[in-house]
């Protein structure tokens, strides 16, 4: 029986605790997660998955289950700055994203009394674990990196949906239910399954019980978004193994960056998962778990 636990780290020096209020981050800030753990069960080294843009950690509740109990090894599902429960800041980059997952992964060691950890993230998330991974300095803290469905280049056009999708989150009428909404947005998102996760950043606000507001921090997201979507990996390299696990359908890494990919992680497998999109974790749960103990457990 896995244990899950919902907490928040704690860390020093942050200059901003409170969600609802943005500041600018001088430090690292402390992310909230989600950890299924059994001590009896765990005996491998810990497994961290980091979200994608728009995501949160309890999107993940079963793959996360599904890979502790698979792995035998404690899994952490964190929500990134500006996401979920964790604290709002004026900024986010990915090299201070990546600094708050360096300071996440310390106090799991710590808490695991295990040296090394294994880093999976998806999407803007699999940039922060791959930005975190080339740089020497902190690249000795990862025992197995998983990259999922993202290239380390840029993706120079995708910023213009994205700021058409936040325009449409800013305008929604939040004096609705979660239902109404979901209808709302049905003429600027048509795809059902992409307004559903949208709408798991909806929650009741806290200032007006009659409304409902989003978690994730519309205003620095969207200051940034050219940055998170247009962001190429910096010079470096990470060269202890790892798998590139993206969807046949998704077009996120095209042949055309693997020699990219090769330069930067020398000890680099693929694996295209057949009839996933982007979301490969939810498109083929299945296969995604399948891949992702394969390759951990060699």
């Amino acid at each position: 029986m896995s244990l899950v636990k919902q907490v928040s780290k704690i860390s020093i020096s942050i200059p901003c605790r409170n969600i609802h209020t943005s500041c600018h981050s001088l430090a690292p800030v402390p992310l909230t997660y989600t950890s299924y753990s059994a001590p009896e069960h765990d005996r491998n080294s810990p497994l961290i998955i980091v979200h994608g843009l728009f995501g949160q950690k309890q999107n993940w509740n079963s793959v996360g289950k599904a890979l502790h109990k698979k792995l035998e090894a404690p899994v952490y599902a964190v929500d990134v700055r500006n996401h979920g429960a964790s604290p709002h800041t004026e900024t986010m980059t990915y090299t201070e994203m990546a600094e708050d997952l360096v300071e996440f992964i310390d106090k799991v060691k710590e808490e695991t009394k295990k040296k090394r950890v294994n880093l999976l993230g998806h999407s803007m998330g699999g940039k922060i674990v791959m930005r975190m991974a080339i740089d020497s300095k902190w690249s000795d803290r990862i025992e197995k990196l998983i990259v999922e469905d993202v290239s380390p280049k840029g993706y120079s056009r995708r910023h213009v949906e994205f700021r058409e999708l936040i325009k449409t989150m800013r305008k929604v009428n939040l004096q609705r239910t979660r239902k109404e909404i979901l209808t709302d947005l049905e003429s600027a998102i048509p795809d059902l399954s992409m307004r559903q996760f949208i709408l798991t950043n909806l929650q009741p606000s806290s200032k007006n019980k009659d409304e409902m507001e989003w978690k994730v921090n519309m205003n620095t997201i969207d200051s940034h978004v050219e940055e998170l979507l247009g962001y190429t990996l910096p010079v470096g390299s990470y060269r202890g193994p790892t798998l590139f696990l993206h969807g046949a359908k998704s077009g996120y890494v095209p042949d055309s960056h693997k020699p990219d990919i090769k330069f930067l992680f020398p000890q680099v497998q693929f694996d295209a998962i057949p009839d996933a999109g982007h979301w490969v974790h939810a498109d083929k749960p299945q296969l995604f778990i399948e891949s992702v103990y394969k390759f951990l457990k060699v």
